[in-house]
């Protein structure tokens, strides 16, 4: 039995949910089908590293919205599904329950699926990937007071499980084989921040050397033994991986859809359109590549999810695309919140506003980047109120005195009205 949907989504996570809910706000009356291959509702991710990996929040908690939601909206829900051929001419994708659906539009957002290290398979009980619900849950299930847990990998998620697990009772040790912590994302003040906090919280952070060796005895005290580059050996009881993130985009590139060979992402436009007419993609599976700068940038985040679903929205409901906002990211780790506005960049020169300690109680710091008068980068350690001020400074382009800006004593949410007014006077 062939069926028809006007808006075929491919996947059923943040990306697909924001862009079904993202439709019906702007009118959109068509039929819109989600196809995901888990069995549970669209959920968010972000929580999955640290409340639901603590137990703090139920797994019902995660989701984007309500089964009632999807009902009421006309919103087609096919759960436990994949999408096992698209053709983009006929407009027609065959599913792997047998049926064949013709669409009008086609969106991917099939994510992304966590990288997996040869030395440590996913196969292996002792070694542990996040990326799904039931991954979150898995490992929740491990986690213990006094299990050893080697964490491989600085980055965010890294960071995340190693912060999460620590308070869960858990001895830490993180093996990132970069110099520093964060060091594609964040600048080098703010990586020995987080590694000076990090120690103090008893989690040992090894650096510099990546793991040469893995090995896995179940009838050890401690089954997991980890060898790195210099030499030196770790044991433990659980090895959690958290190596990056690769894109899903096995299915565009079999359905001659332009896939970018440096990133593997989808390339697409501001509006997610790519290089087929009448399809699209959106979230962590997508790459944007700058036609001034042929710079590649396939972002994987919460913000970025929902923002490239609303102009995949706009563009699908045949409206004007909405304005971009700021990038923004933020990310919670050993009782600090972390946001980040604006594009960080190896040129930048980053000062601090306030003071950098790393153990009192009551920390709180930003570090921003200027060039003459204009912010272009501002990261806020448990200072979200101070970051929201400058938002504008930055989404309007508002020259401000740096100065004054990074004097603790000054009000942000005054002195940026008052630049604001100066700057358009």
């Amino acid at each position: 039995m062939a069926h028809h949907t006007s808006v075929l989504i491919i996947g059923a996570g943040q990306a697909a949910s924001v862009l079904a809910r993202e439709l019906r706000s702007l009118g959109y009356t068509g039929s819109i089908t989600l196809v995901g291959d888990e069995t549970h509702l669209p959920y968010e991710r972000p929580p999955l590293s640290k409340d639901v990996l603590k137990s703090t929040a139920s797994s019902d908690s995660v989701f984007l919205q309500k089964a009632e939601f999807y009902q009421e909206q006309n919103i087609e829900l096919l759960l436990s599904t994949t999408v096992q051929s698209l053709d983009c001419t006929t407009r027609q994708a065959t599913l792997s329950n047998g049926q064949t659906w013709s669409f009008e539009h086609a969106v991917l957002a099939t994510g992304g699926a966590a990288r997996e290290l040869a030395l440590l398979p996913a196969t292996q009980a002792d070694a542990l990937y996040l990326r799904t619900l039931d991954d979150a849950l898995s490992l929740q299930a491990r986690l213990q007071p006094g299990l050893r847990a080697l964490v491989i990998g600085g980055g965010f998620m890294g960071l995340e499980l190693a912060s999460t697990a620590s308070e869960t009772g858990a001895q830490v040790t993180v093996i990132e084989a970069n110099e520093r912590l964060l060091a594609r994302n964040a600048p080098a003040l703010l990586s020995q921040w987080l590694l000076e906090r990090f120690e103090s919280q008893g989690i040992t952070v090894r650096l510099g050397h990546g793991v040469r060796q893995a090995h896995f005895a179940a009838e050890n005290e401690h089954p997991v033994q980890l060898e790195l580059n210099d030499g030196h050996i770790l044991s433990g009881d659980l090895a959690i991986v958290a190596a990056g993130l690769t894109a899903n985009s096995a299915l565009a590139h079999a359905s001659g859809i332009a896939v970018d060979q440096m990133t593997a992402g989808i390339i697409v436009d501001r509006q997610g359109r790519t290089s087929l007419a009448g399809i699209y993609a959106a979230g962590d599976c997508t790459t944007q590549i700058c036609p001034d700068t042929a710079a590649r940038s396939r972002t994987e985040s919460w913000q970025n999810a929902n923002e490239q679903a609303r102009q995949v929205a706009h563009a699908i409901a045949g409206l004007d695309a909405p304005v971009p906002p700021v990038s923004w990211f933020w990310t919670d780790v050993l009782g600090c919140n972390i946001q980040m506005l604006g594009q960080g960049s190896p040129d930048l020169d980053y000062q601090v506003r306030g003071v950098m300690d790393s153990q009192g109680e009551a920390i709180t710091f930003m570090l921003l980047a200027f060039e003459g008068q204009y912010l272009r980068h501002a990261i806020a350690v448990n200072a979200g109120a101070d970051l929201r001020a400058l938002r504008s400074v930055m989404e309007q382009n508002v020259p401000v005195d740096p100065a004054i800006v990074l004097d603790p004593a000054t009000k942000l949410r005054q002195y940026v009205k008052e630049a604001a007014r100066a700057a358009h006077a």
